[in-house]
């Protein structure tokens, strides 16, 4: 998000989904699941089978909005099966709307649920779990803007008092998985660095995307972002040389669980941020 948007904006995170649970009648529990980025708001209810429609959906959630103490500016969910009907619950709030797997205090609340709730009900099937529903399918990247490419980048590392130092630089443009008090990171954790000319209209190009991830495919050696539901955009092409940095970055990766960074400045000599965020790809 832009830095000088307040970061007491307030975003909510959302679920509309069957849980592994079966009532008497064998028909599945569904739960409206609402929580904020900050994990300072939730709201979990069950919804009766005969009322999993949109309409309903928007009326819990309007009744949600009207009580809160801190309304929501934005409302972001993950689950692509569900699109349409939370799409269409959402579009006549006054909210903006964010397909994105960026949910990540939603995930951590089902993870939560997942071990510690749905077990002790009854009717509980295991099976029916819902693991990795967020993962995607892989498909042909989409060409970024021509505009908007950045003319050299480098693999790089960081630990986390350099990730300290950046948000006290306030880039222009900034986002992490988690805030910077709560973050804890034992060993450096990998990322690249972009150079453009044209820094300020990438970052902001990338902070409306919803960037989740950055991914280096060995194979068909492409440097990849993820973003939104399932969007995949082709950033560079791996050359030979690059390979065996590419390899060592998604072993990092892996290491760290998913956590990485993309910054953006203008050149190396000028060492000023424009852009910079701190990502999780592996929300399980």
């Amino acid at each position: 998000m832009k830095n000088n948007e307040s970061a007491d904006s307030e975003v909510w995170e959302i679920d509309f989904f069957s849980r592994p649970v079966l009532n008497k009648a064998g028909k599945r529990l569904w739960e409206l699941i609402i929580v904020n980025k900050n994990e300072t708001f939730e709201h979990i209810e069950a919804i009766p089978n005969n009322l999993i429609n949109s309409k309903e959906l928007r009326k819990r959630i309007k009744q949600q909005i009207i009580s809160a103490p801190i309304k929501p500016k934005v409302i972001k969910f993950f689950r692509s099966q569900m699109f349409n009907m939370i799409n269409i619950a959402l579009s006549e709030l006054d909210v903006t709307i964010k397909p994105s797997r960026k949910t990540y205090s939603l995930l951590n609340k089902i993870n939560q649920r997942e071990e510690t709730v749905y077990p002790e009900m009854e009717g509980y099937k295991p099976f029916m779990r819902d693991f990795q529903s967020y993962q995607t399918l892989k498909k042909t990247p989409e060409r970024m803007p021509d505009a908007l490419r950045g003319e050299k980048y480098l693999f790089a590392s960081i630990g986390e008092s350099g990730i300290k130092e950046i948000v006290d630089q306030s880039p222009s443009f900034y986002d992490s998985y988690i805030s910077s008090d709560k973050l804890q990171i034992e060993k450096n954790i990998p990322g690249i660095i972009i150079f453009s000319e044209r820094s300020r209209s990438l970052s902001s190009w990338l902070d409306s995307i919803e960037l989740f991830s950055l991914d280096c495919d060995i194979e068909q050696k492409n440097v990849c972002l993820d973003c939104g539901l399932d969007t995949q955009y082709l950033f560079a092409r791996l050359s030979e040389e690059q390979i065996k940095e590419a390899k060592i970055f998604e072993e990092e990766k892996n290491v760290s669980k998913g956590l990485h960074f993309i910054a953006i400045q203008k050149s190396i000599e000028k060492k000023e941020i424009d852009g910079f965020w701190l990502l999780k790809s592996n929300l399980s």
